[in-house]
Formats: C-alpha cells, structure tokens, sequence
C-alpha cells in the first residue's frame, strides 16, 4: 500500500446535536443563556408549559425573570439554548411571528396608546389577523367593512369577559394603573392566544383587586383552555393559582415545583427572606 492509499483518520468535530421540542407542551425552553457585556443575565434555564395550566415564575429582583421573558418572546435572542411553541423550534423567530403561533405577552410597563380608546386598542392588536389589504380598507370596500365588523365584535366580546365593556369607548388617559394592566391583558387576549405571559400583572393593584385578578385567571384558564405564565412578587397570589412554579435566583434555575413544595423550599425561603428562613410563609 502506498502513502496514498494510507487511510487517514475522520478527525473532523462531530456537528453539535440540535435540541427537538417537546409537542406535549404548549411551551418549552431548553438551556436558555444570556450575556449582556461581562453579566450574565441568565445561565441555562430549562422551563415547560403544558395545556391548560397556570405556571408560576417566582425570583427576587434582579433573578432574570423578566430577561427570561423577553427571551421566549423574541424580544431578546439569547446565546445559548432553544424555545420551542407547541413543539416548533421558534429561537430565530420576531416577535410577531410568535404571535402567530399563539404567544400573547403583557409588560411591566403598560404598552396600550393612551389616547386611543379600549375598544381602538383591540382593534389594533387584532392587526395581524385583518385578511383586507390597504386599498380595500382606505375605500371602505364591502368585504372590509364586514371584517371590520367582525373584529368590533370579537373585541366586545372579549371586554366583556373581562366585565369592562362600559369603558370600550373611553381613552386610557387617567385610568387608574390596576385598571390599565387589566385593559391590557384584555387587548392581548384579543388576538386569541394559546399562551398568556403576564410580566407583574398585579403592580400597582389593591390587595382586593390582586386577589380578583386572579380569580380571573382560574376562570379563564377552565372556560377559554388557555395556559398562563406569571411573574409577580405577589408570591402568595402566585402559590395560590400556580399549579407548577419555577424559581430564578442569579440567573439560574433555583427550584421549580408544585406551590407547596416552593412554598416550604428552604433554598427559596433563603432567596426571599434572607439565610435562615425554611419557608415562605
């Protein structure tokens, strides 16, 4: 045999294995990661939304909750991991696009347009569904006053649900704050999601109004087959409703559980209440 003929060994790196979602859950992270500069924001957060089920994400300021947020939304793109919607790999995805497939998200800061109206707000979060193009709609052509009329409709219905019709045609300025998260979750269930992230939905809500808000939660959960991620520093209202909780602490996944099983975590009481604490109670 000949130096030519000599085999020569496959030295080349084997391709990394691409994680596959899992399709039993609604939505699922696998080791998302995130740098900002030198800080890591977040380090390999595993997470999963089954259907039908309210996911609690608890952590003190600071733990990445929010930064975690904006990474399933696509409002962030993280370094490392995947983020999957009913099983599609959606990391390369806008926004928008997710929207699509069935992700509605709220924000620590409300995102309505204070001189519209709450029914003109419905209105415009149902853009990506109106079928009409531009020159149909600016002539009033038949077929865009029907949707038109059909989306007016949708969006009642969903004020409604949410015992806020009477305001449909008010402006947003100078509502109360509790009354604005509510009108905005309102407008992010308008375009019919399957998911509903919530970012401190219950900031800036009376004891009362928390506690009815998330009544609501269970109720639209049961009648409207939705699932439900929330962050809040409520923690009691979160145990309460949560039927699974993840924990963030430093970026990193601390604890994730049933609500009892977070609420008497040492590791978590510690994160929350300082070194000694046993329980959240």
């Amino acid at each position: 045999m000949t130096q030519l003929d000599t085999p020569v060994p496959d030295t080349a790196t084997p391709p990394l294995a691409i994680p596959k979602g899992d399709s039993r859950y609604l939505l699922e992270t696998k080791g998302i990661a995130i740098r900002f500069g030198g800080v890591q924001a977040l380090g390999g957060v595993d997470f999963r939304v089954a259907p039908n089920e309210i996911v609690g994400v608890l952590g003190p300021n600071g733990a990445g909750k929010t930064t975690f947020f904006n990474c399933v939304s696509g409002f962030a793109s993280p370094n490392e991991g995947r983020v999957f919607i009913k099983g599609e790999d959606v990391t390369a995805l806008r926004p928008d696009e997710r929207v699509i497939r069935g992700l509605g998200r709220t924000f620590q800061q409300v995102g309505l347009i204070r001189s519209f109206t709450l029914l003109e707000n419905l209105l415009v979060a149902h853009h990506h569904k109106v079928a009409y193009g531009d020159g149909a709609g600016m002539f009033g052509m038949p077929w865009a006053r029907r949707e038109e009329r059909e989306l007016r409709r949708r969006a009642m219905e969903v004020l409604e649900f949410f015992g806020i019709a009477h305001l449909a045609h008010r402006t947003l300025d100078g509502m109360p704050y509790g009354m604005l998260k509510l009108c905005e979750v309102a407008a992010v269930m308008a375009v019919d999601p399957d998911i509903l992230m919530l970012d401190e939905p219950l900031a800036g809500m009376a004891p009362e109004e928390a506690a009815e808000f998330c009544d609501r939660l269970l109720v639209m959960r049961d009648q409207l087959n939705i699932s439900i991620v929330m962050i809040d520093h409520h923690v009691p209202q979160v145990l309460r409703v949560s039927d699974y909780v993840f924990v963030l602490s430093f970026g990193k996944l601390l604890a994730e559980g049933r609500a009892e099983e977070i609420r008497t975590n040492p590791a978590v009481a510690e994160a929350y209440m300082g070194e000694g604490a046993t329980t959240l109670d």
